[in-house]
């Protein structure tokens, strides 16, 4: 599936992704081939790491110098880019499956297992997407780095600070699989073993299919984009190319499915029990709140100020009599003194 989307992308990082997962799609299916598999799978892992950190770098080198993702508005960079264009090739045949770079050994080791294991759709679906690999990575070569230049910057080598790790992975992408050759060994086997240590001797008529399917890929690409052409080949597909582009409807399905019946019914609804229920909710307590704080505030003001200041109100009238009495005259204190005697001699006497 991915492998189809690979084939009409014209972005060209888009094209590596897809190819991404259709890899990892080989790597599992190498792994659910039992115990036979377990080597093979981790092996093309391990393979694919070079070569496809190679083509993103790669991919990264031609948009810096073109300023642009799409290779609609490439073509002709190879004579501009060359280490590029060579690094890229190399990466390219590796992820194609072509002999003796690293790809070939990873992808061949799960075809044959999977054909010897007796699981016959596993090994068709494989070499199919085999064919597939090296049809688009053919088809992205040719759209990059052959024809006409079509882009409007002016292209040119990136710097060596680029170009010495693209040489560094194109190198590896060439050796690293002889790590896993039958031939020399299979060393691979002896470092990822689960249990006993198993890998498929070399089969020379597996090997055959498996590169004769690539170069079919290749073969074929080369026929549809050998030259530059507006319009892309594959729309004479026509309805088969529409489902394809469409990403087979999953984008819809995702987006009118789940996406927008969540957006325009379940959120609806969730918002609208947000704003006047859950809101409404916290409303009523700030607004019992602010009520309670204003009763609170007029007996504070009217009944415990109130008490409170008319009590010192009496305190500072009291005082203001006493301290009529309390002076420091002593002549004063005397006239109260007689006045007082007075006043108890009058009242004695009347009782």
């Amino acid at each position: 599936i991915a492998a189809l989307l690979a084939m009409i992308q014209d972005d060209i990082k888009r094209v590596l992704a897809y190819s991404t997962v259709s890899q990892l799609a080989y790597m599992i299916a190498g792994l659910s081939l039992g115990e036979e598999g377990y080597t093979p799978g981790l092996f093309h892992l391990f393979t694919h790491a070079f070569f496809k950190a190679l083509l993103f770098l790669c991919a990264g080198s031609v948009i810096h110098a073109v300023h642009s993702n799409n290779m609609s508005e490439m073509g002709g960079l190879r004579r501009y880019m060359p280490v590029t264009f060579l690094t890229f090739a190399i990466g390219a045949a590796a992820l194609s499956g072509i002999p003796p770079l690293a790809g070939f050994w990873s992808k061949d080791e799960i075809i044959t297992v999977a054909f010897r294991t007796e699981h016959y759709a596993v090994w068709a679906v494989a070499l199919l997407t085999a064919v597939l690999t090296a049809f688009y990575m053919t088809r992205a070569v040719f759209l990059t780095f052959f024809g006409q230049y079509r882009g409007e910057a002016h292209p040119h080598e990136s710097p060596r600070v680029m170009t010495v790790p693209l040489m560094v992975l194109a190198g590896l992408s060439v050796v690293v699989g002889f790590l896993g050759a039958p031939q020399l060994g299979a060393v691979f086997a002896e470092w990822v073993h689960f249990g006993e240590v198993h890998h498929e001797p070399f089969s020379y008529g597996f090997a055959a299919v498996s590169i004769l399917g690539a170069g079919a890929g290749i073969v074929f690409g080369y026929g549809l984009y050998r030259r530059w052409r507006e319009r892309e080949p594959l729309r004479a597909l026509g309805p088969a190319y529409f489902f394809v582009e469409r990403k087979y409807f999953l984008d819809d399905i995702y987006m009118r499915g789940i996406v927008r019946p969540i957006q325009y019914t379940i959120s609806a609804a969730v918002d609208w029990s947000n704003r006047y229920i859950l809101d409404g909710i916290v409303h009523s307590f700030a607004w019992f709140a602010r009520l309670l704080g204003r009763t609170t505030d007029r007996v504070d003001r009217g009944v415990v100020d109130g008490a409170v200041n008319r009590v010192a109100i009496g305190t500072g009238w009291t005082g203001g009599l006493l301290r009529y009495i309390q002076s420091g005259n002593v002549q004063r204190y005397a006239v109260f003194l007689f006045a007082g005697v007075a006043i108890l001699a009058v009242i004695f006497t009347r009782v």
